[in-house]
């Protein structure tokens, strides 16, 4: 599917949304919701601070791609639809956060609320900047109908499996290949009942979100588009990992290091598993747009 593009002004508006969010998060967490993180192991303000430069590339890379995702999913662009993505595809970026509300020592309930509501704000004001600035025009092609009585299932299934995947990964085996992994360190502790809930609740949400992005991404499908799919957003779904790397106490390179291809391979996983499914089980052929990139 071609997409048309004008790049210079592509790039000009989603970086200016990007270092406008990137703003207002570096000053909200340092001051309006500073007091909401006693006693959460974070960094000092030092090491903090020698992060920057990281947790902005991260920002710099993350953000401009969700715009371009939009263009992607909207071939009718408009200041409703693009907020209507800031809404739900922001969610869908905010997920990790509460993930790692689950082994993250003292982070509360209220604090995992702030962080999803001000994850939800940053992509509504970035997708209000980008369109406003950007001003995208209509394209002529449109999106295949999503059959969801068939998808949902697929889709909480996909889910399902990188969760059964992902989780003795963590726990069994990375520790077993690699030494200091988590680190000894590294703070951690032991979820009740309602945080495991909470927990699938983002897995199911976050990747049967990312298939149903792969049908509006991609309308032709393929097996070599699921596979490219999977592996680059796959690295694109870990960029919140990055972040967190930046402000949480322990987290190490290592881990940092580790964690980011096995995000990719478990979602290539995923893709190379549901699109044949998907296929079979819709009995439909790849949508007759643009050829596949």
């Amino acid at each position: 599917m071609n997409v048309t593009v004008q790049w210079p002004r592509f790039l000009i508006a989603s970086l200016i949304g990007t270092l406008v969010i990137f703003a207002l998060a570096v000053y909200m967490n340092g001051t309006v919701f500073a007091g909401m993180y006693d006693g959460v192991p974070i960094r000092s303000a030092e090491d903090m601070k020698a992060h920057m430069p990281f947790l902005t590339l991260t920002f710099l890379v993350q953000f401009p791609i969700f715009c371009y995702v939009y263009l992607r999913c909207y071939p009718q662009r408009s200041m409703t639809n693009a907020l209507w993505f800031g809404v739900w595809a922001g969610l869908f970026t905010v997920m990790p956060n509460g993930q790692f509300f689950v082994g993250t020592p003292n982070m509360s309930w209220n604090l995992l609320l702030v962080q999803y509501a001000q994850g939800l704000v940053s992509t509504l004001i970035l997708m209000a900047i980008f369109q406003a600035i950007y001003q995208p025009k209509d394209e002529s092609w449109t999106q295949p109908e999503v059959p969801w009585a068939r998808f949902i299932p697929l889709g909480l299934a996909m889910a399902v499996l990188v969760f059964v995947l992902d989780l003795p990964f963590h726990q069994i085996l990375a520790p077993k290949l690699f030494t200091e992994y988590p680190a000894h360190d590294f703070p951690s502790r032991q979820p009740d009942t309602a945080q495991l809930l909470e927990l699938a609740g983002t897995y199911l949400f976050q990747l049967s979100t990312f298939c149903y992005l792969f049908l509006r991404v991609y309308p032709q499908r393929g097996f070599g588009n699921a596979i490219w799919w999977g592996a680059w957003w796959g690295v694109w779904v870990v960029i919140p990992n990055m972040q967190m790397f930046c402000a949480m106490d322990k987290y190490t390179v290592k881990m940092l290091v580790i964690q980011v291809p096995e995000g990719a391979i478990l979602t290539t996983i995923m893709m190379a598993v549901f699109e044949p499914t998907y296929r079979a089980i819709t009995r439909s052929k790849p949508a007759g747009l643009a050829a596949a990139e």
